[in-house]
């Protein structure tokens, strides 16, 4: 562990602070890196956003025992053009297909898309591999919808940790996971619900058991026209 470290600096116009380089150095913050700056009591506190990524699943993965994925996140189609896909009733939809390309969907992505949307069994997927998961390489660019949030906070209540969740939501949202507040698609709730109806009957006749929450991150994903990052959504295949 590292020893603490306490250093003086001078802030300069426009707020701008400057930190030393032993202070950087103990908090092993490099040029370049983001970091998170939290007030509390007159206090600020400086730490890199790996820092709070780890300590973000630390502090989880243990209350989570048991209600985390068995398996990893996949990139699915979910709005992204899937070329030359056919409609057979034996095949998932064309939404909840995986994405062709490399593991982590960047040569399929390469084209300019910058986000993708995520279900909550994804987000519990990261907590659970941790810093080499697919989820991981889109944290930042994430969106969390409005169901999948509310899927999220079920699984923390059913693990006795539903007084945590403000606090996992609110610390993903500093990470760059946009969690879009109600309001912002209302509008777009009927359209999205009638589509995640239609996706579930389509998935049950693809042998898979779509819940209506990952649905609707489908339905939003393809409304979007982004792919959508899910985990225990599609059957493991066997050998």
């Amino acid at each position: 562990m590292t020893e603490p470290t306490a250093v003086t600096a001078r802030v300069g116009q426009r707020g701008r602070l400057v930190l030393p380089a032993q202070a950087q150095r103990a908090a092993r913050i490099t040029e370049g890196d983001l970091v998170a700056v939290r007030t509390t009591d007159g206090a600020i506190t400086i730490e890199p956003l790996w820092a709070v990524r780890d300590q973000l699943r630390t502090t989880f993965a243990p209350l989570l025992a048991g209600h985390l994925p068995a398996g990893p996140a996949l990139m699915l189609t979910g709005g992204h053009p899937l070329p030359d896909h056919d409609e057979n009733s034996d095949q998932p939809p064309a939404e909840l297909r995986p994405l062709p390309g490399d593991t982590r969907g960047v040569r399929v992505l390469a084209g300019g898309e910058q986000r993708v949307v995520v279900t909550a069994r994804a987000v519990l997927a990261w907590i659970a591999a941790g810093p080499d998961s697919r989820v991981s390489h889109w944290l930042d660019r994430a969106i969390l919808p409005e169901a999948a949030v509310a899927d999220l906070v079920t699984v923390l209540a059913r693990a006795g940790a539903h007084e945590r969740a403000d606090h996992l939501l609110a610390e993903l949202t500093l990470l760059g996971v946009r969690q879009p507040r109600p309001a912002e698609h209302r509008a777009a709730l009927a359209t999205d619900t009638a589509h995640a109806l239609d996706l579930t009957t389509r998935a049950a006749a693809a042998a898979i058991e779509l819940t209506m929450p990952d649905a609707l991150c489908a339905a939003a994903a393809h409304r979007l026209a982004l792919p959508l990052l899910a985990a225990d959504l599609l059957p493991t295949e066997t050998p």
